[in-house]
């Protein structure tokens, strides 16, 4: 009798062990997938966040700040452009990038433009222009914990 007791003790001991490992495997394979996942959003981020830098540069190169996509001349050309732009599959990696120059780009407007008395002509070179402040912000939602990462990034541009 002795020996049926211990043996049905046992074996409800080794089920318990056994169901305790699953258990704790379960949860380390959970929190693996959550590091992992995490992990390659912030390498996307980073990855769009510096395509997203490269835009703004050709944006500017291409366009300047006086005249907007289809050659108008925007009305203040002073004022920040923004834009916003979409990555991935299913455009889940949003990003936001707003360019400020730096100089006064208003030829017209004098008072605010500086000029050089000796010469009569504006004090900036040309390549100076298209200098700007690039403002960058991006987010994504991970899938499986419903968490929103997000990146930023601030910089002066000299294109």
């Amino acid at each position: 009798m002795k020996r049926k007791a211990f043996g049905m003790i046992f074996a409800i001991i080794l089920i318990i062990l056994v169901a305790t490992l699953g258990i704790l495997a379960l949860r380390l394979s959970t929190s693996t997938m959550n590091t992992t996942t995490n992990e390659h959003i912030a390498i996307q981020l980073d990855l769009y966040l510096n395509s997203t830098t490269e835009l703004a540069i050709l944006y500017i190169q291409r366009y300047g700040f006086v005249y907007d996509e289809n050659g108008n001349k925007r009305a203040n050309v002073n004022a920040a452009i923004d834009k916003y732009i979409n990555y991935g599959a299913n455009d889940e990696y949003k990003f936001k990038y707003k360019m400020t120059p730096l100089i006064n780009n208003d030829k017209e407007n004098t008072t605010l433009y500086p000029i050089n008395p000796d010469t009569g002509f504006s004090t900036f070179r040309e390549d100076q222009k298209s200098a700007m402040v690039l403002d960058i912000s991006g987010s994504v939602t991970n899938p499986i914990t419903n968490q929103t990462l997000r990146v930023t990034r601030r910089q002066i541009i000299k294109p």
